[in-house]
């Protein structure tokens, strides 16, 4: 059953200017149609996620939500009065849509007790831009039927221009434009991550192109230039996944390709071309992995540009025989024909081998030093253990050790044992990695977006954010095989495919949290649902029918009048609107509270005049971050004021208690103006809110060390002690962790 939202007129006004289309030939090329803008615009919001480092910061996040509201408002406004753009998806999918939206909201809700409000803000901000761009998604995939091909084709390009400016960090690292770009990238880290800012999130988006540019090869209705073309481009996509060392990106490279050339049809020419592109980047990717040149930091540039021109020869050559590779291939398609009963046999063979391969592994492990057991055991200590690692070695590549993400996902399965139903509030987890933390190392993420969702929005929160991308995931999913035409299935086939590269991969990284590698996952599933086509007779009994030109069925069509137009064009300008405003927020007290630092190193009164009021304008934007409140109190003090910087300094706890340096700048002030004992209290929330950072206090004495021995660490969960408690040392565990807990939420007394 395919369910289609209400829309202002009937799907014949689409179907003239379909039939316009067709007579004139034009199958692609020009952007002049209402969904093709919108397919277009949701694009360049994907380039400049891409470009932006990912936009998982200010001040490129905000923009990047501003201009989705922008879009979606003008794509509410032609969808309800000009009904040039529809609505439309499988029940499934709805419920995926319906799912992200109630996910949002929950986060929204668990601001009722976050230990980190301005990150849970942050947060909601987030989830809904994903749910928008999903929902726009859907729109172009239901407004054209040209729409799987034109993402496609578009994300193709994208993926062109991030590798080539990924990979021309190592091949040409002197090219340097002013105002535009600069590759001079890999100095101090010759690992490639630009323009992502994340290695592995340059190796995910990557992966992600590698089944679009796959179906371009497979297409034989393309011309054979741009067969070819897309062939060296896949090549070049391999080189530059090896060249950022993502292991991550591997596996789910993989994946994904099983998936799209299992559904494309096309199982032993997908295989054919892939093994020819695989080929043809392997001798200079082993070269760019062994040149000390180009894996050594702090490189001169000279060196770089140097040894980046010698692998550029290298590249051109091996693209050149690629191409004349690609050329016989071309003509044994048209002159060789294999019977499905052949086709069988090679599969068979294949699989056979791959057989054989894993027999000689596991006996090539078995008669080494370590044997068998005793590599897997080494494996998974490894893969275990705590360290510190060297992010520019290449041979991480053939490394088990997870990065210390065993680590990271012990703290939240710890975080959601404590909170499982709730969870911390969503966008927590910086301020649950240093209460359930044992070392020093700084995170942000579990580094798995599953344990986050349960770490942070408890079991409630994961099932929707989890249930709503399965949903999405298998609705897709059903769309592709019964697509006739061949460029569409290779399409919808590689978009697939390259949909569930990313859900692989967000099993074991941060992806969720950064829209550059989100936004085309997204875009991809909501227009394969979107241009879902229903079954026959699956629309009987709908109230009225419209004809989807060519496409052979009826559905049905909702044509709301004025009066309900016009108040669903208030209430979804009105949520777009707040919604803009809450995007923008956050940044322009950042902002703010930033200029007012400046403006206060001045030091004379004008100027500290000029920095308080731009703090207490920060404080007033933000109601959720301390950071205005706290230059208010540095320069209250600087005046003279210590009664209000104290009273400022107190109010930013009450906001953000989780925040250890503001209890330490507290327990100094209290020190000194001789009041200890609130000054031991003030170390002893520091020390909860992070126990291992601030464990070798020394600037307080004794106050410090009394604290130490007074500390309560949550201890009613998975990874809270590394020994039984004992119930003669102390309290019980559970009146611990609430303790803890307490003094981490409660306002200061």
């Amino acid at each position: 059953m395919r369910v289609e939202a209400p829309s202002a007129v009937a799907t014949a006004a689409g179907g003239g200017r379909g039939a316009a289309i067709a007579r004139s030939g034009l199958r692609a090329a020009r952007l002049s149609g209402a969904p093709e803008r919108l397919a277009a615009a949701l694009l360049a919001i994907v380039l400049y996620a891409a470009f932006a480092q990912g936009a998982v910061s200010s001040p490129e996040e905000p923009r990047l939500q501003v201009a989705v509201a922008a879009v979606a408002a003008i794509a509410a406004g032609v969808w309800l009065w000009r009904g040039t753009l529809r609505l439309a998806a499988p029940r499934l999918a709805w419920l995926g849509v319906v799912l992200l939206a109630a996910f949002t909201v929950w986060s929204g809700v668990s601001l009722a007790w976050s230990v980190y409000p301005d990150g849970t803000w942050l947060e909601v901000n987030r989830y809904f831009t994903y749910a928008a761009v999903l929902v726009l998604a859907i729109m172009v995939g239901a407004s054209t039927r040209r729409a799987t091909e034109l993402v496609q084709s578009g994300l193709l390009a994208v993926a062109a221009l991030v590798t080539l400016y990924a990979l021309g960090q190592k091949l040409v690292p002197w090219l340097h434009v002013p105002g535009l770009f600069d590759l001079n990238q890999t100095g101090a880290v010759p690992r490639l991550q630009q323009p992502l800012g994340y290695w592995n999130a340059l190796g995910l988006f990557l992966s992600m192109g590698v089944p679009l540019g796959l179906a371009v090869v497979l297409d034989r209705s393309r011309s054979p230039r741009l067969r070819l073309a897309a062939l060296v481009l896949l090549a070049l996509m391999f080189l530059t996944i090896g060249l950022t060392y993502s292991r991550g990106g591997l596996v789910s490279l993989g994946l994904g390709l099983v998936a799209a050339i299992a559904l494309s049809g096309t199982r032993l020419r997908g295989l054919m071309w892939l093994g020819a592109a695989v080929a043809a980047s392997i001798v200079p990717l082993v070269l760019g992995l062994v040149s000390h040149t180009l894996t050594t930091p702090d490189v001169s540039l000279a060196a770089r540009s140097r040894a980046g021109g010698e692998l550029l020869m290298i590249l051109i050559a091996f693209a050149a025989g690629l191409v004349l590779v690609g050329r016989r291939l071309l003509a044994l398609e048209q002159s060789v024909r294999i019977t499905p009963a052949r086709a069988r046999g090679i599969g068979r063979g294949l699989v056979a081998a791959v057989g054989v391969a894993l027999v000689v592994g596991v006996l090539a492990v078995s008669f080494s030093d370590r044997g068998l057991s005793g590599s897997v055991s080494h494996a998974w200590h490894s893969f275990t253990a705590t360290r510190g690692l060297s992010n520019t070695d290449p041979n991480r590549l053939l490394s088990a050790d997870s990065g210390n993400r065993w680590v990271w996902w012990k703290e939240a399965v710890g975080a959601f044992s404590s909170e499982p139903i709730r969870g911390w509030g969503a966008g927590s987890f910086p301020v649950l990695h240093l209460l359930y933390r044992r070392n020093t190392l700084s995170v942000r993420q579990p580094h798995s977006v599953p344990l986050q969702y349960l770490a942070e929005t408890g079991l409630i929160g994961a099932a929707l954010a989890i249930g709503a991308f399965l949903a999405l995931l298998v609705a897709s999913a059903r769309t592709v095989r019964p697509r006739v035409d061949t460029r569409q299935r290779l399409a919808a086939a590689a978009l697939f495919g390259a949909a569930l590269a990313y859900a692989v991969h967000a099993c074991y990284d941060w992806d969720s949290d950064i829209p550059g590698v989100t936004l085309p996952a997204l875009l991809m599933l909501g227009v394969l649902v979107g241009s879902a086509r229903p079954r026959a007779g699956e629309e009987a009994g709908a109230l009225r029918f419209g004809h989807l030109p060519g496409a052979g069925w009826s559905r049905r069509v909702l044509a709301p009048g004025p009066g309900t137009r016009l108040l669903a064009t208030v209430l979804l300008t009105l949520t777009l609107s707040s919604f803009a405003i809450s995007a923008a927020l956050p940044s322009l007290a950042q902002t703010k509270a930033s200029q007012a630092v400046i403006a206060a190193a001045d030091g004379s009164g004008a100027a500290l005049r000029s920095a308080d009021r731009q703090a207490a304008l920060s404080a007033q934007l933000d109601p959720f971050s301390d950071a205005g409140l706290r230059v208010e109190s540095t320069i209250a003090q600087r005046r003279g004021g210590f009664a209000r910087a104290r009273a400022d300094l107190i109010e930013a706890l009450r906001r953000e208690p989780s925040d250890g340096e503001a209890w330490l700048t507290l327990a100094y002030d209290e020190i000194r103006f001789g009041r200890p004992a609130a000054g031991l209290a003030a170390v002893q929330r520091a020390l909860q809110a992070d126990p291992e950072g601030y464990r070798d206090i020394v600037h307080t004495g004794v106050l410090a060390q009394s604290a130490i021995a007074r500390l309560a660490r949550p201890s009613d969960s998975a990874s809270a002690t590394q020994t039984p408690v004992s119930t003669s040392a102390g309290p019980t565990a559970a009146t611990t962790a609430t303790t803890a807990t307490t003094a981490t939420t409660a306002p200061v007394p």
